[in-house]
Order: structure tokens, then C-alpha cells, then sequence
């Protein structure tokens, strides 16, 4: 397993650089929801369909949440994308010996106040057209064995391009109901529910 290691100078650079990016490669982002800090540990939940994704976290993050930000990453990804871990990246290795580690170590990471984890339930790259997003099971493992309360919010992340040369990006946010025990199928199904509305909210700015 590979740890999260901040860096506060990798920091202070690709902070810059991102927003360099989005600004090169996007015309405009547009948040879209409601964030209301509750003071718990927070876990983002996203869908997963670009290179994009570790990004556009990273900047929400910047942008509205301000937390010590982690992401889990899947293990050849951040063997790819090394100065991510210096940013807050971990890696996880389905179906190695080092799985039952990695869900500790996010688990860990959910019982500080501060902190911002994000996920990506899919576990592979799908497309943003897709009808459903497939969740994986095993990194459910984090909420079920939470040793207190934590934050869920949900994020879509969209792209258009309509009458314009360079893509818009649409970032959506909802929270997950508060609930004392979660359950898979729920937060799974409540997901759908709100990427299904992202997607009919999204055909209507044509």
C-alpha cells in the first residue's frame, strides 16, 4: 500500500497549476448544490469517468471545503500519478493482501474532523452517459466499521460543450441523509437517485 504524504510546497505549486489547467482546458465550472459544514469528517462520493476526476476534487476542495484532503486512488493509477500522494493520495489494490489496509487506513483518516476523503465507488473508469453507476463492495467497509459520525455528500461531476469550443465542467453536490448505520444498497440506490436528477437537470442548460 502506498500512504498519503502531504507536502506543503506540492501544495502551494499544483494548487496554481490546477486552476492554470481548468482555466486552459474549461471554459467555466459551476457548482451546483448546497454545502453545509456539520463539523464531521467528510466523505465525497463521486463518479468516475476521466482522467479529470482527482482534479476536480482536489479543486472543490480548495474552493468550498478547505479540509486536509485524501483521495483513494487505485494502486497502478498512483504508481502513475506519483505527485498525487504528495497531495493527499492513497492507494488501494483490490483483490491483493493489502486491501484490509488500505480500508483501515481510510478508516482512520474518517475519525478526524478536519479531514476530506474522496471516493470513487465505481472502481473503474465509466462513461458520464451511462444509465447506472456500478458500485464496488468493498471499500464500504470504511462507513460500516466508522467508529463515529461522518459526513457523506454525493458529487456529479459533468461535462458540455454546446455552442462553445472548450468544455464546461458541472460539479453537483447533495448530502446523503444522516443515518446511524449505513447500508450499501441504500447509499448505493440514494447515489443513482441523485446522479439521475444531475443528468435531467444537466439536459435542461442546453
Amino acid at each position: 500500500m502506498i500512504k498519503a504524504k502531504h507536502f506543503w510546497l506540492h501544495h502551494l505549486f499544483f494548487r496554481n497549476y490546477f486552476r492554470y489547467i481548468l482555466w486552459k482546458d474549461f471554459r467555466k465550472t459551476e457548482i451546483h448544490g448546497e454545502y453545509r459544514d456539520k463539523g464531521l469528517p467528510l466523505l465525497l462520493i463521486g463518479n468516475h469517468f476521466s482522467w479529470w476526476d482527482g482534479f476536480f476534487s482536489y479543486e472543490l476542495n480548495c474552493r468550498l471545503f478547505k479540509r486536509r484532503f485524501y483521495l483513494m486512488m487505485l494502486e497502478k493509477q498512483l504508481r502513475k500519478i506519483k505527485f498525487f500522494r504528495r497531495l493527499g493520495a492513497f492507494s488501494i489494490d483490490p483483490g491483493s493482501r493489502s486491501v484490509l489496509e488500505s480500508i483501515n487506513y481510510a478508516g482512520k483518516l474518517l475519525e478526524d474532523n478536519n479531514n476530506l476523503l474522496t471516493l470513487f465507488p465505481q472502481g473503474k473508469l465509466q462513461s458520464q452517459y451511462t444509465d447506472i453507476i456500478n458500485f464496488q463492495k468493498g471499500w464500504f467497509r470504511i462507513l460500516e466499521n466508522a467508529a463515529n459520525p461522518v459526513h457523506v455528500l454525493f458529487m456529479a461531476n459533468l461535462t458540455d460543450y454546446f455552442s462553445h469550443r472548450k468544455p464546461s465542467l458541472y460539479i453537483y453536490l447533495e448530502d446523503y441523509p444522516q443515518t446511524e448505520e449505513f447500508v450499501f444498497d441504500d447509499l448505493a440506490g440514494s447515489y443513482n437517485d441523485f446522479y439521475k436528477k444531475c443528468v435531467k437537470r444537466q439536459k435542461q442548460l442546453a
